[in-house]
């Protein structure tokens, strides 16, 4: 089959109809599933190619949303790190089905803002079924939350990508909440962040505690906490790094689950979090 490289990069700039970061336009995906299975290399020099692309197109005035000056520098990080990633990653990386490649691509058209340890979509909201996944109680958190939130969307959902993952700290953590702070006071759309993880589960203060203070400083801060569901097939990330987890995971002792974090906007503001800082935080 022939295909010109050109169009196939300007397709990826046509209007997508979904709200995750990893949405793009079904004539792209369509594509490019088509020439994964009949081209010699698949898609990979056209994926190559259109991260050149959007690197070429990219510009932050185009951003919709204003971005405190924090924020645009780690752009500027961002888009070093996707110069490098083009011209050194093996030929595996450049692919639809390869998360870390999409998000790469969600940054570049704006459906991923760098927050330091994380990045936020900013096309979310808080999903409805949360209300009924955890009884009676969990109904009453949810109402409270939302209500606090004043309303279930827009919210800067986080997500992690592994290119950042030596920020992923406690200093790190502290440091994206400050930049998550800058970025809801010059955008007061935003009703709050919001994120759906197996770190979240209370019972890793038994199995994984070193790692107790991802949920509970958004806890002491004023975010609610809500069951999201089981990851019964252990595909959640919780099974990844980790030989204690996989072992107690093996051995029935341990079944990851996921938890949705609700962080409203106003206990973002007060920025309750500085008093955890230390001496090595945020200048």
């Amino acid at each position: 089959m022939t295909t010109d490289i050109e169009e196939y990069c300007a397709l990826a700039l046509a209007p997508v109809a979904g709200t995750g970061y990893a949405a793009l336009p079904e004539n792209l995906l369509a594509l490019e599933q088509e020439l994964s299975t009949k081209e010699r290399r698949g898609a990979v020099p056209f994926n190559k190619r259109l991260l050149i692309f959007l690197l070429k197109e990219f510009s932050l005035s185009e951003s919709p949303w204003k971005l405190p000056k924090c924020v645009a520098l780690l752009y500027d990080a961002q888009l070093e790190r996707l110069q490098f990633t083009a011209a050194n990653m093996p030929d595996s990386y450049f692919s639809f089905q390869n998360d870390p490649f999409r998000k790469d691509l969600a940054i570049l058209l704006h459906r991923l803002i760098p927050f330091g340890a994380e990045f936020a979509n900013p096309h979310s909201g808080i999903p409805r079924s949360l209300a009924i996944k955890g009884g009676p109680k969990q109904a009453i958190r949810f109402l409270r939350a939302t209500a606090a939130s004043r309303g279930t969307r827009p919210f800067l959902e986080l997500h992690m990508h592994p290119a950042v993952k030596e920020a992923f700290h406690p200093a790190g953590l502290l440091e994206c909440y400050e930049y998550l702070a800058d970025f809801l006071q010059l955008n007061p759309s935003f009703r709050g962040v919001q994120s759906t993880s197996w770190f979240l589960d209370p019972n890793l203060s038994r199995i994984s505690p070193r790692l107790v203070y991802l949920r509970e400083v958004p806890v002491r801060c004023g975010a609610y906490i809500l069951f999201a569901g089981e990851d019964r097939e252990g595909k959640s990330g919780a099974l990844a790094t980790s030989p204690t987890r996989r072992r107690l995971y093996a051995s029935g002792d341990y079944q990851p689950r996921l938890f949705t974090r609700i962080w409203p906007r106003a206990q973002i503001l007060q920025r309750q979090w500085q008093q955890f800082q230390s001496s090595s935080g945020r200048e």
